[in-house]
Formats: structure tokens, sequence, C-alpha cells
């Protein structure tokens, strides 16, 4: 796996899914890449990359299952080779 970022904050859209931020920055992740989130306290969720927003950093849109409280700050964010 490789380290993408670590979550600094989340931002839920209804209907869309939940919003992660930083983003990926320079990485080369894209749409349909599977991910790890690994939460703070080490248990972790898999998903995958819905879209990748357009903006400072290129914060991720994870599926609508996820909800903001499901991805605290400091979660990291691991994408799957």
């Amino acid at each position: 796996m490789i380290f993408l970022f670590k979550v600094e904050e989340t931002f839920q859209i209804t209907g869309r899914g939940l919003i992660l931020t930083p983003g990926l920055g320079k990485n080369h992740a894209r749409v349909g890449n599977k991910i790890r989130l690994i939460l703070p306290d080490k248990s972790f969720i898999d998903t995958k990359i819905m879209g990748v927003e357009f903006g400072n950093g290129f914060p991720i849109l994870v599926g609508s299952e996820l909800k903001k409280g499901d991805v605290p700050a400091d979660t990291e964010v691991w994408l799957y080779e």
C-alpha cells in the first residue's frame, strides 16, 4: 500500500458522499482506486475513491456509506497497489 495523506477535515455532501481533505497532492490515485482508511484507534475501513475534487490539494470523495463521524481527523489514507 502507498500512503496518500492524513485526514485533516471531512465534509458531508448530501447525495454524493464524504469529502476527505487535504487530498491527494501529487499522488497519482484516481477515481475507482481502492483505498484503506486507518483510523486513529488502528481500526480500518476499506472503500474506494468515488471522485477527485478540483481544488487546493485535490480532496477525494468516498462513498455515501461513510458519514462525517466515521472518519475522524488523523485518519491515514492508503492506496492499494
